[in-house]
């Protein structure tokens, strides 16, 4: 038989695209190639009301488990909230009791249990998960540290501070809770200590059937991609449209912004000057393809952005922060061009609209550097690594089962 692997996230495969629901899509597409994938959701971000089928399928879930209240009663669970690194009560809610013996039941049926993120696996209140790999997107430490350093209110900042503490305990914890790691970046994986038992599995964006061509439109349009309703994007798209704006209109009048997202077509964003929400858009490759550049103006958020890869793989030019762009292997003025102030991100913008041949150099290099690095389907041997790890640290032997297999057929 091939291996068989639980999949436990919060995101259904199936739906308005955003970052982490394209990462569970394409890990659960590539798991398939090799092995029999089930689906299991835990309190889904977007409510689920699709079917579930018992049958092992990669883009439907066998269950859906929804949280309960998880109330902190007492002083030792306050205090064990505030100082322990093993109190999973970090997002108020929890599986029930019911829920939980199923779950283990099926993590017992099961050669290995993919967790995608902590706030899953703590709300199924299970502290040692047996045969494991905890795929962690967006590290929370550094998610809450970057929002602290952008806060201005002293209650805010000191209520990032606890909670940045908190993840850092936690995430201290991680190797006595999980066999393996599965991060996105370099930079992650350098995050945690034990970097032998961490696998970079990076985000991606699928390879067109073609090369794309650029279509730039005339007057021009400048394009960002994202959910409006996450707070990183808005708040980064605000900072854009009060500080950068205004002076690329002063220079080029006639410019458009066009936002592709959820929550976009909301009156804070098309009230602005020049600034037309699209809302969400299910293909939008011929939208990206009239842009002259997108923008990510990202200040706050862990992991890497999915919108830098999409970009890429469409050959669309980009300007964007430093922290926008983390987690990429790029270099400044090479694949795109990155600015942090205001008087930076104006100039880089400035540049590529004044001068074609940057952003079709640009282009180009993100091109190639794409197609070497962030295609969904280069996942798929760094994937069977980290499998073959757990399983042998398990007595389990991946290419084993996988000869096994081939007989079997």
């Amino acid at each position: 038989m091939v291996p068989r692997i639980l999949f436990v996230s919060s995101h259904a495969p199936e739906g308005e695209d955003h970052g982490a629901r394209l990462r569970v899509r394409h890990l659960l597409l590539q798991f398939s190639k090799f092995a029999e994938v089930r689906l299991v959701l835990v309190e889904p971000y977007e409510k689920f009301t699709g079917e579930t089928s018992p049958n092992p399928n990669p883009s439907v879930p066998s269950e859906v488990f929804n949280f309960q209240p998880w109330k902190v009663d007492s002083w030792s669970d306050r205090i064990s909230h505030e100082l322990g690194s093993s109190y999973l009560n970090t997002n108020s809610g929890k599986i029930s009791e019911e829920d939980r013996v199923h779950l283990l039941r099926l993590i017992d049926e099961h050669d290995l249990v993919w967790i995608h993120g902590l706030r899953a696996a703590n709300g199924c209140n299970i502290w040692k998960w047996p045969k494991s790999i905890m795929d962690i997107d967006d590290i929370p430490s550094e998610r809450n540290k970057s929002e602290m350093i952008q806060a201005r209110r002293p209650d805010v900042i000191l209520r990032k501070f606890r909670q940045l503490c908190m993840w850092k305990r936690h995430e201290r914890r991680i190797f006595d809770r999980f066999d393996a790691m599965a991060v996105c970046s370099e930079p992650d994986r350098a995050h945690f200590a034990n970097s032998k038992r961490v696998f970079v599995v990076p985000n991606g964006f699928d390879a067109p059937a073609g090369m794309p061509v650029r279509q730039p439109s005339c007057p021009v349009r400048i394009g960002f991609i994202g959910s409006l309703e996450y707070p990183a994007n808005a708040k980064g798209l605000r900072w854009f449209l009060r500080h950068v704006w205004p002076r690329i209109l002063k220079r080029v009048p006639d410019a458009t912004l066009r936002l592709v997202g959820r929550g976009s077509t909301l009156p804070e964003w098309t009230n602005a000057p020049n600034v037309a929400g699209l809302g969400w858009v299910a293909e939008t490759d011929a939208e990206i393809a009239t842009w002259t550049f997108t923008i990510v103006p990202v200040f706050e958020g862990g992991g890497t952005r999915v919108k830098i890869s999409n970009a890429f793989s469409r050959k669309c030019p980009i300007v964007s922060t430093r922290l926008g762009a983390y987690g990429y292997d790029v270099v400044n003025n090479r694949e795109l061009l990155l600015a942090d102030s205001v008087a930076d991100f104006v100039s880089a913008c400035l540049r590529i609209l004044h001068d074609e041949g940057v952003a079709d150099r640009l282009a180009n290099n993100a091109w190639k550097s794409f197609l070497e690095k962030w295609t969904w389907n280069s996942n798929e041997a760094r994937m069977k690594q980290a499998v073959r790890f757990v399983l042998e640290e398990n007595g389990e032997d991946f290419d084993r089962i996988r000869d096994q297999a081939t007989c079997d057929c």
